[in-house]
């Protein structure tokens, strides 16, 4: 009896596939046919190569290599941009010429619509500047730079200072941006109203928190990207496959655990899609990269990606901070929130006094010259 052909093993990893007969019918189009045979035979060898040269293309090794594809990454997206504006000017380009040309004739010619365009173009000053540090923080897969603890935390202590200084809220927070103010300088008292309230300090500082925090997803869509357009063209992922089937018996404890941690989240990742997906961008998770790359290989669509994680950093696990160091960068909620956790232990242990001082040095170390440290005692 005939027996059939076997199948082609499915992706594991991703819901379509191109067909085989596509995937033939594609090759003559990058080669010559009299060629195709001849180098089937050696694209595994070729493959290990061009994984090599990749692996040496290095900062370290090879800069001007690296400047020089990076300059030609950002000259063909420039290039798309533009034809897509062209191919879209009646939705895009027009009403952004338009735009552009309103604001810039508003603000050449003075009169009572001066204040709303000083207002936009500050705003517009404030949000590129977080959205920016958000980015800078999360894009690179772990090598970003550590916005957050540059910028924004600073930027939550000066405004709790400030609040303390004015007795009050409501003074214009969005003049620390662009290097505009140095470290020691306090926002100016001018507007400051109501009460210095734990939660009015918290809504100062919501603001750049949620930018910050909306930056930080979007620095994660670079991950996401490659892998669903490597899915897409049919590639499995080799950094999700080889997890799975990784042994841990040669690992340390801390690896072996870190290894299960990954496993776990992939597969809570698979089973909760969406709402798994916020749940792991909704607190500080180091490994949040490779959340990015699982749903790229899982080929979920891009709006259902990034307003998940928009939710978790942006919505979620950047407010939650901004409560956090308000909390720590303010002398009253601080105190009670240190006598909250010392009642929980016997007064004899010491716990307050430990808190106390421990909490002081932590804010003198940040800001010696702001005398927060003190306020701690």
């Amino acid at each position: 009896p005939s027996s059939s052909p076997p199948k082609p093993t499915a992706n594991p990893w991703s819901t379509r596939r191109r067909p085989e007969s596509q995937e033939a019918a594609s090759s003559p189009r990058t080669m010559p046919a009299d060629k195709t045979a001849a180098t089937n035979g050696d694209r595994p060898s070729m493959e290990k190569a061009l994984a090599r040269r990749r692996l040496a293309l290095t900062c370290l090794q090879q800069p001007g290599r690296v400047l020089a594809l990076f300059a030609a990454v950002c000259v063909d997206g420039a290039r798309s941009a533009v034809d897509w504006l062209v191919h879209h000017r009646a939705v895009a380009l027009y009403p952004l010429l338009a735009a552009t040309a309103a604001f810039a004739a508003a603000a050449a010619v003075p009169g009572p619509h001066t204040p709303y365009v000083v207002y936009a173009r500050v705003a517009a000053e404030f949000t590129v500047w977080w959205v920016g540090l958000g980015v800078l923080s999360s894009i690179g897969l772990g090598t970003g730079m550590h916005s957050g603890l540059l910028f924004l935390f600073p930027h939550i202590l000066k405004v709790c200072r400030s609040a303390e200084a004015c007795s009050a809220t409501g003074f214009d927070a969005k003049g620390n941006m662009w290097f505009a103010m140095g470290a020691d300088e306090l926002f100016s008292c001018e507007g400051a109203r109501g009460s210095a309230s734990w939660v009015r300090v918290w809504l100062a500082v919501l603001p750049a928190a949620v930018l910050w925090g909306g930056g930080t997803a979007v620095g994660e869509v670079p991950p996401y990207w490659i892998a669903f357009m490597a899915a897409k063209a049919g590639r499995e992922n080799e950094e999700l496959l080889e997890l799975e089937s990784e042994s841990t018996s040669a690992m340390t404890a801390l690896q072996a655990n870190i290894h299960r941690w990954k496993v776990w989240m992939i597969a809570f990742m698979k089973t909760h899609g969406f709402w798994g997906l916020v749940a792991m961008a909704a607190w500080p998770n180091a490994a949040f990269d490779l959340c990015g790359i699982c749903c790229g290989t899982f080929m979920m669509p891009f709006w259902q990606f990034f307003g998940a994680t928009f939710v978790g950093k942006g919505l979620i696990k950047a407010p939650a901070q901004g409560a956090v160091f308000a909390t720590v960068f303010s002398a009253g909620p601080r105190s009670r929130a240190v006598a909250a956790v010392a009642g929980a232990f016997p007064a004899s242990w010491g716990v307050r006094e430990a808190l106390t001082k421990g909490v002081a040095r932590a804010l003198d170390s940040i800001d010696p010259k702001g005398g927060v440290g003190g306020a701690a005692a």
